[in-house]
């Protein structure tokens, strides 16, 4: 780890160098995401005078992420609604009161689709050049929280659209060469 400050091939991380795949579209317009986080109870075993604590379940927090809504032939509001159909939700009409919130007939049946949080980094050969270099893949991920922004006389700000996903569980991986827990699948 020492040779990380003195190693002019390695480049770190950086928060603004990412891309978010919703469905394999790719989304340039997201402002920010938030990455998987994991809680892993515990469980309390006594013996004797002593306490020995297990690792329990775990458990996936939700992922947040912020659209910027740019309009025209790129909506982010329209394009959010569409996810929202697909995944199953269907607006009550007049002529048929039966298939008003989500029906479980839908193809996705309230899924979101692939969902894939991309970390870019430089590419050794090109410091111009930016490439994977890892990857959250979240499975079977569904919306739990949709906001289409708010308006404002007061700013001029652009619009922004929120969503939260949640999912079953993560999975990382990383396209690191020297990496000993490389995975090499996703």
């Amino acid at each position: 780890m020492a040779g990380f400050w003195s190693d002019g091939k390695i480049e770190p991380k950086r928060k603004y160098r990412f891309q978010l795949f919703l469905d394999g579209d790719e989304s340039y317009v997201v402002t920010k995401v938030k990455n998987p986080a994991v809680k892993i109870s515990e469980t309390a075993h006594k013996f004797l005078n002593h306490t020995f604590y297990y690792p329990g379940r775990a458990e996936w927090d939700p992922v947040d992420i912020s659209f910027v809504d740019p309009g025209g032939k790129d909506d982010q509001s329209g394009n959010l609604f569409r996810k929202l159909g697909a995944s199953g939700y269907r607006t009550p009409t007049t002529s048929d009161r039966s298939m008003n919130g989500f029906t479980k007939y839908a193809a996705n049946a309230v899924g979101v689709g692939k969902v894939r949080i991309a970390q870019l980094g430089v590419a050794h050969e090109s410091l111009t050049q930016l490439t994977e270099t890892s990857i959250w893949d979240l499975h079977n991920a569904f919306f739990t929280n949709i906001s289409w922004g708010d308006y404002d006389y007061n700013g001029e700000d652009m619009l922004e659209c929120q969503c939260t996903i949640r999912y079953d569980y993560a999975v990382f991986t990383n396209y690191s060469k020297d990496d000993p827990f490389n995975q090499g699948t996703s």
